[in-house]
């Protein structure tokens, strides 16, 4: 029987973070992709039935005809997927994903890439990465009507370090050129911690609500969080990974201002404890409120930081760069 296996990555670190979304229409964004990944493994079966299997969240359902897919919260952007792509055979479709529950780094949007470049493969559709990008944003504001915006996808498709200038929903992404050992001091110093799993529908209305109303404070940190993301891309390219850490700060700052739940006080102690260990920059990854953060170690301090985040039993991801985006494979 056809096998089909495909992987996408999730982002990090992703400065100018918030400035992607539908209401604020204008933004730039910044982020590291990195491989922690959704693996999707499809798999063709004897029957005419569509099993979504999600192996990590002991979830699952069946589909009988995909022109009758109904959305109930039970693996609803799996479901839009193969809706989307008009799957007629009975395949088993096994889901799972690296990056913890509510981790704030995309893992939804890496969800939907993967899949999507699994069904494509087996019916033998060629998409662009940007095709399966924008198809994996249409899944969640067209197919399922929810809220999203549209770095993640683009970061999971491509891979890489990327820039992007966004003129909601269209982006222009550019992938940096940043020296071998540039790359190299980035996943010697880099650090992606777990906070636990946060909801933060509650914080983003709140934030919507004060943008829209032309809130002073919210705009200036919009801009904030659009200049940090503009500023990185020179550091980077540059290897100033002191001017890295620095923007990360200033991003941090600025996501602190949109709301006071942006950094909870759990999240406030491990970022205490990271800079009292060898932590020069330290960003809050996606909306915020928790889930989890990249810090950027002092150069030759990354085993004091190490060290000091296991003793306080604060989970490390072990992720490294990712240059490849979506892959996929028949095996």
């Amino acid at each position: 029987m056809k096998t089909i296996r495909s992987r996408a990555p999730v982002r990090v670190c992703d400065m100018g973070g918030w400035t992607d979304t539908w209401f604020c229409k204008r933004g730039a964004v910044l982020s590291l992709s990195v491989d922690l990944y959704t693996h999707v493994r499809l798999v063709e079966n004897n029957s005419s039935d569509i099993r979504i299997i999600s192996e990590d969240l002991d979830q699952s359902t069946e589909i009988k005809d995909y022109r009758r897919i109904e959305y109930d919260g039970n693996l609803d952007i799996l479901k839009a997927a193969v809706k989307r792509m008009g799957l007629e055979v009975g395949a088993n479709i096994y889901v799972r994903a690296d990056s913890p529950p509510g981790c704030g780094t995309g893992t939804s949007a890496s969800v939907a890439v993967a899949t999507l470049g699994a069904l494509a493969h087996f019916s033998g559709k060629n998409l662009l990465p940007y095709q399966v990008a924008e198809l994996a944003h249409a899944l969640e504001t067209e197919e399922l009507g929810m809220e999203s915006g549209v770095q993640d996808q683009y970061a999971a498709a491509f891979g890489g370090v990327n820039f992007m200038e966004i003129e909601y929903p269209r982006v222009r992404i550019s992938q940096l050129r940043i020296s071998p050992g540039t790359i190299c001091e980035l996943e010697e110093r880099l650090f992606v911690v777990y906070l636990g799993s946060r909801s933060s529908s509650d914080m983003h209305l709140l934030v919507v609500e004060h943008y829209r109303k032309g809130d002073k404070k919210t705009h200036r940190a919009f801009d904030e969080l659009t200049s940090s993301a503009r500023g990185m891309v020179d550091a980077l390219t540059a290897g100033r990974l002191d001017r890295a850490a620095e923007l990360m700060n200033r991003n941090s700052r600025a996501q602190k201002d949109l709301h006071p739940q942006m950094a909870p006080p759990a999240v406030e102690q491990v970022e205490r404890l990271a800079f009292a260990h060898g932590a020069a920059g330290f960003k809050l990854n996606g909306a915020g409120g928790g889930g989890s953060a990249t810090i950027l170690a002092a150069p030759g301090r990354e085993h004091e930081l190490h060290t000091a985040l296991l003793n306080e039993n604060v989970r490390i991801l072990p992720c490294k760069l990712n240059f490849n985006g979506l892959q996929t494979w028949e095996c």
